[in-house]
């Protein structure tokens, strides 16, 4: 199994953005899922003052492996984009075995 773990992460201000190997469409349909996450528009989504932004990167080489790369954005007050930040993490992070 490949773990999903954040491969590069930066946090300024209001702001905190990782990219992951999971696939826009998927993150996406994370968001969709949630009963409080409205979509502001393509790979835009919004909880409270929190706002989420999600781009697609090019695919990552790891041996023969092509992974995809996804950069996911958290935009807004500390508390709003920390809760929703820590549902999305615990979405997605896994361990391998």
């Amino acid at each position: 199994m490949i773990t999903a773990i954040p491969l590069i992460f930066e946090v300024n201000g209001m702001q905190h953005s990782e990219i992951w190997s999971i696939s826009a469409e998927r993150i996406s349909a994370f968001f969709a899922s949630q009963d409080d996450v409205r979509q502001e528009g393509p790979r835009h989504y919004a909880c409270g003052q929190c706002e989420v932004l999600i781009e697609v990167l090019p695919f990552r080489m790891v041996g023969r492996f092509h992974l995809p790369q996804t950069r996911v954005t958290f935009t807004g007050p500390d508390e709003d984009r920390e809760r929703l930040y820590h549902r999305f993490f615990l979405q997605f992070i896994s361990a391998g075995g």
